[in-house]
């Protein structure tokens, strides 16, 4: 048993600390949001919001719309991930005011967003000032910006992720059946929202059990079976009616899509890994042949069942050609490996046109400077939280600044902060192990914006606290 009184006190002082804070927490709150709306509404009120479909996730949901099928046609598809464009038909329901009521389900999306990161913060013991700084990121952030103007998946996948990560850290500090079941049906949600959520869930599949069993007591093995029952239960169920619907489309058990293979195409073939090798450092490369080569494979289709065939024959002879290229070209592989890592983590857009003005050019290098003060900040932020040291400065040195009494700051970062630390961090490394080898670029990075963002807010009142604290 743990008799350590500074131990035994932490839950209520934390406690104590929430309650100083929730009578302020509501006007700041408010606050955020109000310029979120600003933020996320003004772009969402330009002419080019919404009005592309570079994915085609309206296309799929106006075909289930119109024809009842989840697809093209009456053709099925498991090409893209099911959850967002089943969540685009109501407000495409409207007709013409469908775009307005895309734009506004952005909007729910986006502000709901700010408002988690702001309350996830406040409860991993970020404090009065730096949670606000948090919601504020998020809300602010380039990449949550431009994907909330785009019919794609960044902004519910972003939602999605924050979401489940609060679950993780609840399901970490005390898991009960609620808790873990309820951790297990968000992850399973952002997996039908974007695949590369499946190592995370398998990550928690592991650990979860595994925490579970450190509380468990006497019977620490019956605690994670028990741990994993609740988890993997509502998992299954929510992945479930995607699985059996495409085994009975395609034949096939499919959890994620067909469109992997495509994706690992896309960053190892050959004309890409020659374009590593012969062109100079920043040249764009535009995939035109690798999209001929492709199209001179594909078997003529006449029928329904020869489309639905050619989906699946189409992803698989894509994963057969890309290993092929990797086995072929070890060396190559290795730099495209590293290519890819670097554009996840590259704070700089890529320039994606060979015709970029000057204004792009600009926009380009302010995002960069966003990132190259955010990206290090989040890095210690995690660090400090992880190990429970965040705070520990900031309470004396800013407390004089604020002129709250002290018990408005958390003394140092909670069980589910360090929870959240580690989760954070776990969700970057799976999704830099998936696009270590998947094509990339910065914008797969966007579901991690919101647990960058409250780590980031951490580090900047790590270090504001560690400089007002020297004598």
């Amino acid at each position: 048993m743990n008799t350590d009184p500074t131990s035994a006190s932490a839950v209520p002082r934390a406690l104590g600390a929430f309650r100083g804070i929730r009578g302020v927490s509501g006007s700041v709150g408010a606050l955020v949001l109000a310029f979120a709306l600003l933020v996320r509404g003004g772009v969402l009120l330009t002419p080019a919001a919404l009005r592309a479909d570079p994915d085609g996730y309206r296309a799929i949901a106006l075909n289930l719309l119109e024809q009842g099928t989840l697809g093209h046609g009456e053709i099925p598809t498991a090409y893209r991930p099911p959850l967002y464009p089943l969540l685009l038909v109501p407000p495409l329901a409207l007709g013409p005011l469908g775009r307005a009521a895309v734009g506004l389900l952005h909007l729910v999306l986006g502000l709901a967003t700010v408002w988690l990161t702001y309350q996830l913060a406040l409860r991993w013991g970020l404090g009065r000032r730096a949670a606000p700084a948090a919601a504020l990121l998020v809300a602010c952030d380039p990449l949550l910006v431009a994907g909330s103007a785009l019919v794609m998946t960044e902004t519910l996948a972003a939602l999605l992720a924050l979401t489940s990560l609060a679950c993780l850290s609840g399901a970490s500090e005390r898991p009960t059946p609620w808790r873990l079941a309820t951790t297990g049906a968000c992850l399973a949600l952002a997996i039908l929202c974007r695949p590369t959520f499946l190592p995370w869930t398998l990550a928690a599949a592991l650990l979860l059990p595994w925490l579970a069993a450190c509380k468990g007591g006497a019977a620490p093995v019956w605690a994670a079976a028990r741990a994993l029952a609740w988890f993997a239960a509502p998992v299954a169920l929510v992945l479930a009616p995607w699985a059996i619907r495409n085994q009975v489309q395609f034949g096939r058990p499919i959890v994620t899509t067909t469109h992997g293979g495509y994706t690992l195409l896309l960053g190892n073939n050959l004309h890409f890994y020659d374009h590593l090798r012969s062109a100079p450092w920043g040249t764009i490369w535009l995939a035109d042949k690798l999209q001929e080569d492709l199209a001179a494979l594909t078997p003529s289709r006449r029928t329904a069942a020869d489309e639905i065939a050619a989906e699946v024959t189409a992803d698989q002879t894509a994963y057969r050609l890309a290993w092929q290229t990797i086995r072929d070209q070890p060396a190559t592989f290795a730099c495209a490996c590293a290519v890819r890592v670097g554009r996840l983590w590259s704070p700089l857009p890529h320039q994606v046109s060979p015709q970029e003005g000057a204004v792009m050019r600009w926009l380009r290098y302010l995002v960069g400077l966003w990132y190259v003060v955010e990206l290090p900040v989040a890095l210690l932020g995690a660090i400090a939280l992880w190990r429970g040291n965040y705070g520990k400065a900031p309470i004396q040195s800013v407390e004089w600044i604020s002129g709250l009494p002290r018990r408005a700051f958390p003394g140092r970062a909670t069980a589910l902060g360090r929870f959240g630390a580690f989760w954070s961090l776990l969700l970057a490394a799976s999704f830099t192990g998936v696009h270590i080898l998947y094509w990339t670029d910065m914008r797969m990075r966007t579901p991690m914006m919101p647990a960058i963002a409250i780590a980031a807010a951490a580090g900047m009142a790590w270090v504001v606290g560690r400089v007002l604290g020297r004598k």
